[in-house]
């Protein structure tokens, strides 16, 4: 049986001008880059006699960055008003009230939310399958960036809708997304060039540059997109050289399988968030506000 509550933001969301508008103007964006760098590519071989290969991989590897980008931007607002502008609207009540429990709430949420980043996803492919023109991806890598894409995005939106169950208002919700994914995206790698300052500087005992410490970027999202992109321009070494920078003797079965690690560890916190939202948003969990203990008390003493 579907979910009524994803059915419901489907025919809201999907079935508009606005969302039509959004394909168009997203793929539009990659289409124009990538046509831009295949003119470029073809012009610059009427000099050279060839076509540089180099350049068609960077332009693959850029639009796909681009892309990434675009849907850390685009998930967030998505999903950061799921919940939070029910209780605005004051129609959260009436959900609760109904026979779905929280857990299908909020999956009927992230469903529906995830539903716009899928679309945005299989539309992008056939911008992104330009580069079979001259060859060196394959349509396995394209699979790979896809799945890569939507984890990342369910792991987004789990954030989105974490903080919109505990906001109650939207603009809070949104701030207190974009502020997480901003600290765990640039936060992570920050602290660990931080610590490799002091490392350097002999501030500090370091034996092994920053250790162990290098796994705290198994959560960040965007270093894992880049890994694989990387890999599949011929970079494949990159989790390696970033190994051999910050934690020299840091190897193993982690390190070699570092975008599969990566990737479920996205998707057990996205589980957990998801899982911790349905608590909050379970009208038994719910704490009373201060407000409503001093009613009660004051209705206690009346009775007595």
């Amino acid at each position: 049986m579907s979910n009524p509550v994803y059915q419901k933001e489907i025919k809201m969301s999907v079935r508009t001008v606005r969302f039509a508008l959004l394909i168009m103007t997203f793929n539009g964006i990659l289409a124009v880059l990538s046509l831009l760098s295949l003119y470029g590519a073809v012009n610059r071989s009427r000099f050279f006699g060839s076509v540089q290969f180099t350049n068609v991989i960077q332009t693959y590897s850029t639009v796909a960055f681009i892309e990434f980008a675009m849907f850390m931007l685009l998930v967030p607002a998505i999903t950061a008003g799921s919940i939070s502008g029910e209780k605005e609207r004051r129609t959260l009540d009436l959900l609760l009230t109904s026979r779905m429990g929280a857990v299908s709430i909020i999956l009927g949420k992230l469903r529906a939310s995830l539903h716009m980043v899928r679309i945005l996803a299989v539309s992008s492919l056939p911008v992104l399958s330009f580069v079979f023109i001259f060859g060196g991806i394959r349509i396995r890598d394209l699979i790979l960036v896809l799945i890569a894409l939507l984890i990342t995005g369910t792991f987004a939106g789990s954030v989105g809708i974490l903080f919109s169950t505990i906001s109650r208002k939207t603009t809070t919700a949104t701030v207190l997304t974009y502020g997480s994914l901003i600290v765990l995206i640039f936060g992570s790698y920050g602290i660990l060039i931080f610590l490799q300052y002091l490392n350097s500087n002999n501030i500090g005992n370091f034996t092994n540059g920053i250790g162990r410490g290098i796994y705290a970027l198994l959560f960040n999202p965007a270093l894992t997109f880049c890994a694989l992109i990387y890999g599949q321009v011929g970079s494949r070494d990159f989790i390696t050289t970033l190994c051999t920078k910050y934690a020299p003797t840091e190897s193993g079965f982690v390190i070699e399988h570092w975008i599969a690690v990566s990737l479920c560890l996205q998707i057990l916190v996205s589980v957990l968030f998801l899982l911790l939202a349905a608590w909050i948003l379970n009208p038994l969990h719910a704490v009373a506000p201060p407000q409503l203990w001093k009613k009660a008390g004051k209705a206690w003493d009346k009775d007595e």
